[in-house]
């Protein structure tokens, strides 16, 4: 086309030629050489290339009839299969796996505090000293023997996790704590016996010439060391379970607490997991071991975890999965409780899907695959218009997989090697009409 509109150009600069070269002027010759290489030139290029986003033809309205739809060719999509790996999105919050807040079962009075704000501690160090308080109301002896069994020591250890991840707590958490109240019950118990056979014994080698004096100085002996032996009794030492570092310490030296207010929180920073929340669908998809790459929110490094426990909740039905972080230089000198990290984990055989533009999906928000890693963390539901091998439309639902920035295409699965896409967004109705290629 060019050649012929170029050749057309010619002919008339050389009927000016000829005219030229019969006038007399001295300088006809350059122009005719300027106006051989205009003629020549060729057309200025389109400000936008032509393609099936962009072009008039896609643009063009659409034939609906009662019964078929007519459109241009610009309008299907073959399908072309692409490979690719499923994977599951994971979400999370980064927390001690070892972590305990203690709080108070009962009326406590803080005898001593044995430990600091932010302070390391070995596991089995004693954290605080509490002593009940008693009531003057006496009680019979089988009363307060059964009394001080079913109190022997109520600290709730409770982890400070969100209400849905309850069931992953690692079972460091409910046992974090150890009071030696029970041991020193049947210590005191054990000095009572003891003091009081001592006792006997003084009482019958002494000389009984004055019974009322004596019985005077058994009882006020008896009367001291029933005293220190209710005080020891009722004195609980908290050891620490684990080795871990004072989080938080809301006690101080003889203060009064309350049933249920806290008192310490201790958690073990050297070993951390995130616990991510997916539909029970996935039960099957993913199991514990499995690798899980993941990032952290503020961070450019790519971090490794392993899936450590699978946990089922009925209300809502959900599953909690608990991914530890693999501890190494990398890990350990960035990741740090409280972060937010998002990850991904493998799962099943190479699947197959077909790749689209952004004007084949219908009725799906797709602004969450715009930023890395480009995938969604939940199954993504689109709508696609396809064309069945009886030419007939139909509105198929497919899982959108991942987004590729550099082609501003889409990976789709859900439609098979025998459909072709139609890439008009059709109304409702269309569905089941005859697709017209014209």
């Amino acid at each position: 086309m060019t050649d012929f509109m170029c050749s057309r150009r010619l002919s008339t600069i050389f009927s000016s030629a000829l005219f030229l070269a019969s006038s007399p002027l001295k300088k006809s010759v350059y122009l005719l050489s300027a106006l051989l290489i205009i003629a020549c030139q060729p057309s200025p290029p389109t400000s936008e290339p032509v393609t099936a986003e962009n072009s008039e033809t896609v643009n063009t309205p659409l034939l609906i009839r009662v019964d078929s739809i007519t459109m241009t060719p610009d309008h299907i999509l073959s399908v072309k299969p692409t490979r690719y790996q499923p994977s599951l999105g994971l979400e999370g919050e980064i927390e001690p796996i070892k972590k305990v807040n203690l709080t108070a079962g009962q009326a406590l009075i803080v005898e001593k505090v044995l430990v600091k704000k932010n302070q390391w501690v070995e596991k089995g160090a004693p954290l605080f000293i509490v002593r009940r308080q008693t009531t003057e109301i006496q009680q019979p002896a089988d009363a307060v023997a059964a009394t001080n069994s079913a109190e022997t020591v109520e600290i709730n250890k409770k982890a400070d996790i969100k209400p849905e991840q309850s069931a992953v707590n690692n079972q460091n958490s409910a046992d974090n704590t150890v009071i030696n109240s029970d041991k020193q019950t049947k210590q005191a118990v054990k000095n009572d016996a003891e003091i009081d056979a001592k006792m006997t014994a003084a009482n019958s080698k002494k000389p009984t010439t004055d019974n009322s004096t004596s019985s005077g100085s058994n009882d006020d002996n008896n009367t001291q060391e029933n005293t220190q032996s209710e005080k020891s009794y009722n004195l609980i030492t908290v050891r620490a379970n684990f080795s871990g570092r004072i989080e938080k310490l809301y006690i101080k030296n003889e203060q009064k607490v309350e049933p249920h207010q806290p008192l310490l929180k201790l958690s073990d920073e050297t070993e951390l997991h995130f616990i991510a929340t997916l539909p029970i669908d996935a039960e099957s998809q993913i199991s514990v071991g499995q690798t899980v790459n993941f990032t952290a929110e503020g961070l450019i490094d790519e971090f490794t975890g392993q899936v450590s426990k699978l946990t089922t909740t009925q209300q809502p039905k959900q599953l909690l999965v608990a991914v530890n972080v693999v501890d190494n230089e990398v890990s350990r000198n960035q990741i740090r409780p409280d972060m937010k990290v998002t990850g991904r984990v493998d799962y099943g055989q190479i699947q197959v899907g077909t790749t689209v533009p952004k004007r084949a999906l219908h009725n799906v928000d797709l602004t969450v695959l715009h930023k890395p890693p480009y995938k969604p963390l939940r199954p993504l539901i689109a709508n696609v218009w396809i064309i069945k091998q009886d030419q007939r439309l139909t509105r198929q639902p497919v899982e959108v997989i991942e987004y590729d920035p550099l082609t501003k295409q889409y990976l789709i699965a859900g439609i098979t090697n025998d459909s072709l896409i139609c890439l008009a967004n059709l109304p409702v109705e269309s569905e089941g009409k005859k697709a017209v290629v014209s």
